[in-house]
Protein backbone atom coordinates (compact mmCIF):
# COMPACT_ATOMS: atom_id res chain seq x y z
CA UNK A 1 0.00 0.00 0.00
CA UNK A 2 1.10 3.81 -0.54
CA UNK A 3 0.57 5.32 2.66
CA UNK A 4 0.79 9.21 3.37
CA UNK A 5 1.46 10.42 7.53
CA UNK A 6 0.41 14.43 7.55
CA UNK A 7 1.70 16.22 10.59
CA UNK A 8 2.72 19.89 11.63
CA UNK A 9 4.61 20.81 14.50
CA UNK A 10 8.02 20.28 15.76
CA UNK A 11 10.51 17.15 16.05
CA UNK A 12 8.37 15.81 18.78
CA UNK A 13 4.97 15.82 16.70
CA UNK A 14 7.24 13.96 13.94
CA UNK A 15 8.95 11.72 15.35
CA UNK A 16 6.11 9.49 16.20
CA UNK A 17 5.26 9.74 12.28
CA UNK A 18 9.04 8.54 11.52
CA UNK A 19 8.76 5.70 14.17
CA UNK A 20 5.30 4.68 12.51
CA UNK A 21 6.90 5.09 8.64
CA UNK A 22 9.77 3.19 9.30
CA UNK A 23 7.35 0.01 10.93
CA UNK A 24 5.23 0.19 7.63
CA UNK A 25 8.16 0.43 5.44
CA UNK A 26 9.94 -2.20 6.90
CA UNK A 27 6.52 -4.19 5.59
CA UNK A 28 6.86 -3.46 2.46
CA UNK A 29 4.72 -0.31 2.40
CA UNK A 30 5.57 2.81 0.27
CA UNK A 31 5.19 6.08 2.87
CA UNK A 32 5.49 9.93 2.20
CA UNK A 33 5.23 12.28 4.71
CA UNK A 34 4.23 15.77 4.93
CA UNK A 35 5.82 17.90 7.52
CA UNK A 36 7.10 20.98 8.44
CA UNK A 37 9.70 22.56 6.47
CA UNK A 38 12.55 22.46 8.92
CA UNK A 39 11.91 18.86 9.40
CA UNK A 40 11.61 17.59 6.11
CA UNK A 41 15.83 16.76 6.29
CA UNK A 42 15.08 14.91 9.76
CA UNK A 43 12.94 12.41 7.83
CA UNK A 44 15.14 12.45 5.33
CA UNK A 45 18.08 11.13 7.85
CA UNK A 46 15.91 8.43 8.75
CA UNK A 47 15.35 7.16 5.64
CA UNK A 48 11.77 8.32 4.36
CA UNK A 49 10.49 10.25 1.70
CA UNK A 50 9.24 13.59 2.96
CA UNK A 51 7.72 16.76 1.11
CA UNK A 52 7.48 20.41 3.47
CA UNK A 53 3.97 21.79 4.61
CA UNK A 54 3.18 24.93 6.41
CA UNK A 55 5.26 26.71 7.85
CA UNK A 56 8.90 26.54 9.58
CA UNK A 57 8.12 26.44 13.03
CA UNK A 58 11.95 26.20 13.94
CA UNK A 59 12.07 29.66 12.55
CA UNK A 60 9.04 30.82 13.96
CA UNK A 61 9.86 29.41 17.39
CA UNK A 62 13.68 30.90 17.62
CA UNK A 63 12.05 33.77 16.66
CA UNK A 64 12.22 37.23 19.25
CA UNK A 65 7.95 37.04 18.86
CA UNK A 66 7.85 33.00 19.57
CA UNK A 67 10.58 32.95 21.97
CA UNK A 68 8.91 35.71 23.81
CA UNK A 69 5.27 34.28 23.46
CA UNK A 70 6.73 30.82 24.66
CA UNK A 71 8.75 32.19 27.99
CA UNK A 72 5.48 34.03 28.89
CA UNK A 73 3.71 30.75 29.63
CA UNK A 74 0.82 32.17 27.45
CA UNK A 75 -0.11 29.25 25.85
CA UNK A 76 -2.85 30.47 24.10
CA UNK A 77 -1.37 33.85 22.73
CA UNK A 78 1.27 31.62 21.07
CA UNK A 79 -1.13 29.36 19.70
CA UNK A 80 -2.70 32.30 18.16
CA UNK A 81 0.57 33.84 16.48
CA UNK A 82 1.40 30.77 15.53
CA UNK A 83 -1.79 30.42 13.54
CA UNK A 84 -1.75 33.95 12.70
CA UNK A 85 1.96 33.24 10.87
CA UNK A 86 -0.04 30.13 9.02
CA UNK A 87 -3.12 32.04 8.21
CA UNK A 88 -1.69 33.07 4.56
CA UNK A 89 -0.56 30.26 3.67
CA UNK A 90 -3.68 28.00 4.01
CA UNK A 91 -4.03 27.84 0.00
CA UNK A 92 -0.43 26.28 -0.14
CA UNK A 93 -0.52 24.28 2.55
CA UNK A 94 -3.49 22.87 1.59
CA UNK A 95 -2.19 21.72 -1.70
CA UNK A 96 1.21 20.87 -0.03
CA UNK A 97 -1.54 18.27 1.80
CA UNK A 98 -3.23 17.10 -1.28
CA UNK A 99 0.22 16.37 -2.70
CA UNK A 100 1.29 14.54 0.00
CA UNK A 101 -1.74 12.44 -0.04
CA UNK A 102 -1.87 11.54 -4.03
CA UNK A 103 -2.30 7.96 -4.36
CA UNK A 104 -2.24 7.36 -0.94
CA UNK A 105 -4.38 4.24 0.31
CA UNK A 106 -4.62 5.45 3.70
CA UNK A 107 -3.87 8.63 5.44
CA UNK A 108 -2.32 9.49 8.83
CA UNK A 109 -2.62 12.64 10.27
CA UNK A 110 -1.84 14.17 13.78
CA UNK A 111 -4.07 16.24 15.83
CA UNK A 112 -2.88 19.79 14.05
CA UNK A 113 -3.55 18.55 10.78
CA UNK A 114 -6.56 15.99 10.74
CA UNK A 115 -9.37 18.77 10.44
CA UNK A 116 -7.86 19.50 7.21
CA UNK A 117 -6.92 15.85 6.43
CA UNK A 118 -10.33 14.67 6.71
CA UNK A 119 -11.42 16.34 3.85
CA UNK A 120 -8.63 14.54 1.54
CA UNK A 121 -9.43 11.57 2.93
CA UNK A 122 -12.92 12.07 2.03
CA UNK A 123 -12.53 13.23 -1.15
CA UNK A 124 -10.29 10.26 -1.91
CA UNK A 125 -12.96 7.42 -0.06
CA UNK A 126 -9.60 6.60 1.32
CA UNK A 127 -9.51 5.47 5.42
CA UNK A 128 -8.36 8.44 7.69
CA UNK A 129 -6.18 6.99 11.35
CA UNK A 130 -5.13 9.70 13.87
CA UNK A 131 -2.53 9.69 15.95
CA UNK A 132 -2.80 11.94 19.57
CA UNK A 133 0.18 12.33 21.92
CA UNK A 134 -2.25 13.01 25.10
CA UNK A 135 -6.19 11.89 25.79
CA UNK A 136 -7.57 15.18 23.96
CA UNK A 137 -10.95 13.47 23.07
CA UNK A 138 -13.54 13.50 26.20
CA UNK A 139 -13.92 10.98 29.26
CA UNK A 140 -14.18 11.09 32.46
CA UNK A 141 -10.82 9.62 33.77
CA UNK A 142 -9.11 12.96 33.28
CA UNK A 143 -9.75 16.82 32.69
CA UNK A 144 -8.83 17.69 28.84
CA UNK A 145 -5.07 17.96 28.94
CA UNK A 146 -5.44 21.13 27.22
CA UNK A 147 -7.62 23.03 29.30
CA UNK A 148 -6.73 22.23 32.83
CA UNK A 149 -4.34 19.77 34.55
CA UNK A 150 -6.36 20.34 37.75
CA UNK A 151 -8.01 16.95 39.52
CA UNK A 152 -11.77 17.30 39.11
CA UNK A 153 -14.92 14.66 39.15
CA UNK A 154 -15.99 12.54 36.37
CA UNK A 155 -18.64 14.93 34.66
CA UNK A 156 -16.47 17.70 34.69
CA UNK A 157 -13.59 16.04 33.34
CA UNK A 158 -16.03 15.58 30.24
CA UNK A 159 -17.41 18.88 30.30
CA UNK A 160 -13.82 20.07 29.92
CA UNK A 161 -13.13 17.90 27.41
CA UNK A 162 -16.73 19.26 25.53
CA UNK A 163 -14.94 22.99 26.13
CA UNK A 164 -11.32 21.77 24.34
CA UNK A 165 -13.76 20.36 21.55
CA UNK A 166 -15.81 23.45 21.16
CA UNK A 167 -12.39 25.72 21.03
CA UNK A 168 -10.17 23.63 18.84
CA UNK A 169 -13.35 23.41 16.30
CA UNK A 170 -14.06 27.04 16.60
CA UNK A 171 -10.10 28.22 14.93
CA UNK A 172 -10.10 24.93 12.90
CA UNK A 173 -13.60 25.17 11.38
CA UNK A 174 -12.29 27.87 8.81
CA UNK A 175 -9.04 26.32 7.37
CA UNK A 176 -11.17 22.85 7.24
CA UNK A 177 -13.85 24.79 5.26
CA UNK A 178 -11.30 25.73 2.66
CA UNK A 179 -10.03 22.29 1.81
CA UNK A 180 -13.62 21.38 1.71
CA UNK A 181 -14.30 23.82 -0.64
CA UNK A 182 -10.95 22.93 -2.59
CA UNK A 183 -11.54 18.74 -3.09
CA UNK A 184 -14.81 19.52 -3.86
CA UNK A 185 -16.85 18.49 -1.43
CA UNK A 186 -20.46 20.27 0.39
CA UNK A 187 -19.93 22.30 3.40
CA UNK A 188 -20.31 20.13 6.30
CA UNK A 189 -20.54 21.98 9.54
CA UNK A 190 -19.59 18.76 11.78
CA UNK A 191 -16.79 18.89 13.93
CA UNK A 192 -13.93 16.67 12.94
CA UNK A 193 -13.96 14.36 16.55
CA UNK A 194 -18.03 13.50 15.17
CA UNK A 195 -17.24 12.75 11.63
CA UNK A 196 -14.42 10.80 12.74
CA UNK A 197 -16.86 8.93 15.43
CA UNK A 198 -19.51 8.23 12.77
CA UNK A 199 -17.24 6.89 10.46
CA UNK A 200 -15.48 4.69 13.11
CA UNK A 201 -12.40 5.58 12.38
CA UNK A 202 -9.44 4.26 14.24
CA UNK A 203 -7.88 7.13 16.75
CA UNK A 204 -3.93 6.11 18.12
CA UNK A 205 -3.67 7.02 21.55
CA UNK A 206 0.28 7.03 21.07
CA UNK A 207 1.08 6.83 24.71
CA UNK A 208 1.76 4.58 27.25
CA UNK A 209 -1.51 3.07 29.76
CA UNK A 210 0.87 2.44 32.27
CA UNK A 211 1.10 6.03 32.73
CA UNK A 212 -2.68 6.93 31.70
CA UNK A 213 -4.80 4.25 32.89
CA UNK A 214 -8.54 3.83 32.92
CA UNK A 215 -9.17 5.25 29.42
CA UNK A 216 -10.10 1.98 28.20
CA UNK A 217 -14.71 2.33 29.12
CA UNK A 218 -14.60 5.24 27.48
CA UNK A 219 -12.43 5.63 24.40
CA UNK A 220 -12.99 1.51 23.43
CA UNK A 221 -11.36 0.06 20.60
CA UNK A 222 -11.69 2.68 17.80
CA UNK A 223 -9.21 4.46 20.40
CA UNK A 224 -6.96 2.61 21.44
CA UNK A 225 -3.91 2.67 23.33
CA UNK A 226 -0.88 1.37 21.71
CA UNK A 227 2.16 3.13 23.90
CA UNK A 228 4.33 5.82 22.74
CA UNK A 229 6.16 5.62 19.74
CA UNK A 230 9.70 5.76 20.69
CA UNK A 231 12.93 5.30 18.26
CA UNK A 232 14.58 1.91 18.31
CA UNK A 233 18.36 1.59 17.89
CA UNK A 234 18.25 0.99 14.22
CA UNK A 235 15.83 4.67 13.65
CA UNK A 236 18.86 7.04 16.69
CA UNK A 237 21.40 4.99 13.99
CA UNK A 238 20.36 6.29 11.15
CA UNK A 239 19.97 9.67 12.80
CA UNK A 240 23.39 9.49 14.00
CA UNK A 241 22.12 9.86 17.66
CA UNK A 242 23.41 6.43 19.02
CA UNK A 243 26.16 5.71 21.49
CA UNK A 244 28.03 7.51 23.80
CA UNK A 245 31.32 9.35 22.82
CA UNK A 246 34.56 8.27 24.81
CA UNK A 247 34.86 11.86 26.17
CA UNK A 248 31.25 11.97 27.67
CA UNK A 249 31.28 8.24 28.22
CA UNK A 250 34.82 8.60 30.43
CA UNK A 251 33.07 11.87 32.37
CA UNK A 252 29.39 10.06 33.56
CA UNK A 253 32.15 6.77 34.49
CA UNK A 254 34.05 9.45 36.53
CA UNK A 255 31.94 10.77 38.83
CA UNK A 256 28.29 10.05 40.11
CA UNK A 257 25.28 10.13 38.04
CA UNK A 258 24.28 13.39 36.95
CA UNK A 259 21.30 15.23 36.30
CA UNK A 260 20.63 15.39 32.99
CA UNK A 261 18.98 18.86 31.21
CA UNK A 262 16.89 19.47 27.62
CA UNK A 263 14.69 21.39 26.74
CA UNK A 264 14.19 20.22 23.13
CA UNK A 265 12.79 23.60 20.93
CA UNK A 266 11.74 25.28 24.34
CA UNK A 267 12.33 29.14 24.80
CA UNK A 268 15.49 30.30 26.58
CA UNK A 269 15.71 34.37 26.09
CA UNK A 270 19.20 34.17 27.89
CA UNK A 271 21.43 31.54 27.21
CA UNK A 272 24.18 32.54 29.65
CA UNK A 273 21.64 33.15 32.42
CA UNK A 274 20.18 29.69 32.23
CA UNK A 275 23.29 27.97 32.11
CA UNK A 276 24.62 29.93 35.71
CA UNK A 277 21.20 28.86 37.05
CA UNK A 278 22.11 25.39 36.28
CA UNK A 279 25.49 25.75 37.70
CA UNK A 280 24.46 27.00 40.90
CA UNK A 281 21.77 24.52 41.59
CA UNK A 282 23.35 21.72 41.08
CA UNK A 283 26.14 23.23 42.98
CA UNK A 284 23.60 23.85 45.74
CA UNK A 285 22.46 20.22 45.85
CA UNK A 286 25.90 18.64 45.29
CA UNK A 287 25.21 17.25 41.86
CA UNK A 288 26.34 17.45 38.52
CA UNK A 289 24.58 18.60 35.26
CA UNK A 290 24.29 17.02 31.70
CA UNK A 291 23.32 19.70 29.23
CA UNK A 292 22.28 18.46 26.24
CA UNK A 293 19.69 18.84 23.31
CA UNK A 294 18.31 22.08 22.29
CA UNK A 295 20.88 23.98 24.05
CA UNK A 296 23.55 24.24 21.17
CA UNK A 297 22.71 27.82 20.96
CA UNK A 298 24.06 27.94 24.68
CA UNK A 299 27.16 26.61 23.07
CA UNK A 300 28.19 24.37 25.97
CA UNK A 301 29.34 21.75 23.30
CA UNK A 302 31.91 24.06 21.43
CA UNK A 303 33.06 24.79 25.43
CA UNK A 304 35.76 22.98 26.80
CA UNK A 305 34.68 20.71 29.72
CA UNK A 306 34.41 22.72 33.46
CA UNK A 307 34.33 26.44 31.38
CA UNK A 308 30.92 26.66 32.96
CA UNK A 309 31.37 24.40 36.03
CA UNK A 310 33.69 21.56 37.18
CA UNK A 311 30.42 19.92 37.46
CA UNK A 312 28.68 20.85 34.31
CA UNK A 313 28.95 19.14 30.82
CA UNK A 314 27.90 20.23 27.81
CA UNK A 315 26.94 17.76 25.11
CA UNK A 316 24.56 18.01 21.41
CA UNK A 317 21.40 15.99 21.13
CA UNK A 318 22.17 12.59 23.18
CA UNK A 319 20.61 8.73 22.92
CA UNK A 320 18.64 9.14 25.50
CA UNK A 321 18.15 5.19 25.84
CA UNK A 322 21.95 5.08 26.10
CA UNK A 323 22.41 8.12 28.45
CA UNK A 324 19.56 8.48 30.53
CA UNK A 325 19.70 5.48 32.53
CA UNK A 326 22.98 6.77 33.61
CA UNK A 327 21.64 9.97 34.98
CA UNK A 328 19.61 10.28 38.48
CA UNK A 329 17.36 12.73 37.32
CA UNK A 330 16.01 14.43 34.12
CA UNK A 331 14.93 17.59 33.42
CA UNK A 332 13.02 18.36 30.45
CA UNK A 333 10.23 20.29 28.90
CA UNK A 334 7.73 17.47 29.16
CA UNK A 335 6.81 16.36 25.74
CA UNK A 336 5.47 13.04 25.20
CA UNK A 337 8.74 11.74 23.38
CA UNK A 338 11.07 13.15 25.63
CA UNK A 339 9.02 11.78 29.00
CA UNK A 340 8.41 8.33 27.72
CA UNK A 341 12.31 8.24 27.22
CA UNK A 342 12.51 9.57 30.99
CA UNK A 343 10.38 7.24 32.56
CA UNK A 344 11.73 4.10 30.20
CA UNK A 345 15.15 4.92 31.56
CA UNK A 346 13.76 4.49 34.62
CA UNK A 347 14.70 8.01 36.27
CA UNK A 348 12.43 10.89 37.99
CA UNK A 349 11.84 13.61 36.32
CA UNK A 350 11.45 17.32 36.50
CA UNK A 351 8.64 18.40 33.98
CA UNK A 352 9.36 22.18 33.47
CA UNK A 353 6.26 23.11 30.86
CA UNK A 354 5.27 25.46 28.49
CA UNK A 355 2.51 24.48 26.60
CA UNK A 356 -0.08 22.16 24.60
CA UNK A 357 0.56 18.60 26.03
CA UNK A 358 3.90 18.78 28.50
CA UNK A 359 1.95 20.53 31.78
CA UNK A 360 -0.38 16.95 31.53
CA UNK A 361 2.25 14.94 31.40
CA UNK A 362 4.63 16.93 33.75
CA UNK A 363 1.31 16.85 36.04
CA UNK A 364 0.82 13.06 35.54
CA UNK A 365 4.06 12.33 36.88
CA UNK A 366 3.70 13.64 39.51
CA UNK A 367 0.47 12.58 40.55
CA UNK A 368 2.22 9.08 39.62
CA UNK A 369 4.90 9.51 42.16
CA UNK A 370 7.79 9.68 39.99
CA UNK A 371 8.93 13.52 39.35
CA UNK A 372 7.67 16.81 40.01
CA UNK A 373 6.36 19.86 37.59
CA UNK A 374 6.26 23.53 37.28
CA UNK A 375 5.96 25.70 34.71
CA UNK A 376 8.33 27.41 32.64
CA UNK A 377 7.23 30.42 33.05
CA UNK A 378 7.54 30.23 37.07
CA UNK A 379 11.27 28.54 36.40
CA UNK A 380 13.93 29.93 39.29
CA UNK A 381 16.92 29.04 41.13
CA UNK A 382 14.61 28.25 44.36
CA UNK A 383 11.90 26.20 42.49
CA UNK A 384 13.86 24.66 40.57
CA UNK A 385 15.96 23.47 43.42
CA UNK A 386 12.94 22.75 45.47
CA UNK A 387 11.57 20.38 42.87
CA UNK A 388 14.85 18.30 42.36
CA UNK A 389 14.79 17.65 45.81
CA UNK A 390 11.52 16.62 45.54
CA UNK A 391 12.22 14.63 42.19
CA UNK A 392 15.47 13.07 44.36
CA UNK A 393 13.74 11.92 47.34
CA UNK A 394 13.80 8.14 47.69
CA UNK A 395 10.28 7.14 47.49
CA UNK A 396 10.45 8.98 43.87
CA UNK A 397 13.45 7.34 42.31
CA UNK A 398 11.98 3.93 43.67
CA UNK A 399 8.49 4.39 42.37
CA UNK A 400 10.60 6.12 38.58
CA UNK A 401 12.42 2.61 38.53
CA UNK A 402 9.25 0.59 38.91
CA UNK A 403 7.47 2.72 36.50
CA UNK A 404 10.21 1.80 34.44
CA UNK A 405 10.39 -1.58 34.20
CA UNK A 406 6.44 -1.39 33.65
CA UNK A 407 6.85 0.71 30.61
CA UNK A 408 10.05 -1.28 29.41
CA UNK A 409 7.31 -5.05 29.90
CA UNK A 410 5.22 -2.83 27.62
CA UNK A 411 4.35 -4.30 23.36
CA UNK A 412 6.31 -2.71 20.94
CA UNK A 413 4.09 0.13 20.22
CA UNK A 414 5.50 0.79 16.85
CA UNK A 415 3.90 -2.85 15.76
CA UNK A 416 0.60 -2.56 17.14
CA UNK A 417 -0.43 0.99 15.46
CA UNK A 418 0.99 -0.57 12.03
CA UNK A 419 -1.31 -3.10 12.45
CA UNK A 420 -4.12 -1.09 13.12
CA UNK A 421 -3.26 1.17 10.36
CA UNK A 422 -3.26 -1.53 7.80
CA UNK A 423 -6.02 -2.84 9.24
CA UNK A 424 -8.07 0.12 8.75
CA UNK A 425 -8.04 -0.57 5.22
CA UNK A 426 -10.92 -3.13 4.14
CA UNK A 427 -9.69 -6.43 3.21
CA UNK A 428 -6.03 -5.89 4.66
CA UNK A 429 -4.63 -7.99 6.80
CA UNK A 430 -2.08 -6.71 8.85
CA UNK A 431 1.21 -7.95 7.62
CA UNK A 432 2.72 -8.41 10.94
CA UNK A 433 0.48 -11.41 11.49
CA UNK A 434 0.70 -12.86 7.63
Amino acid sequence: MRIALVTSGTRGDAQPMVVLARELERRGHDTVLGVSPNLVGFCGRAGLSALPLGIDTQAFMESPEGTAWLASGNAGAFMKAMAAAAKPQIDQTNAEVLAVAREADVLVAGLLTEDIVLSAAEAARVPLVTLHSAPVRRTSAYASPLVTTRALPGPLNRATGALFEHLWWNGARAEAAAMRTVVGLPADRRRTVRKLAAAGATELQVYSPSLVPGLERDYGPHRPLVGFLTPDSDLRDSLGETGVEPGLDAWLAAGDPPVYFGFGSMPVTDPGAALAMISRVTEVLGVRALVSAGWGRLGVEAAEPGAVGPHVRGAGALDHEAVLPRCRAAVHHGGAGTTAAAVAAGVPSVVCSVFADQPFWGTRLERLGAGAHLRFAALDEPSLIAALRRALAPAVVTRAADLGRQLRAEPTAAVLAADLVEAAVPGTRPAAAA
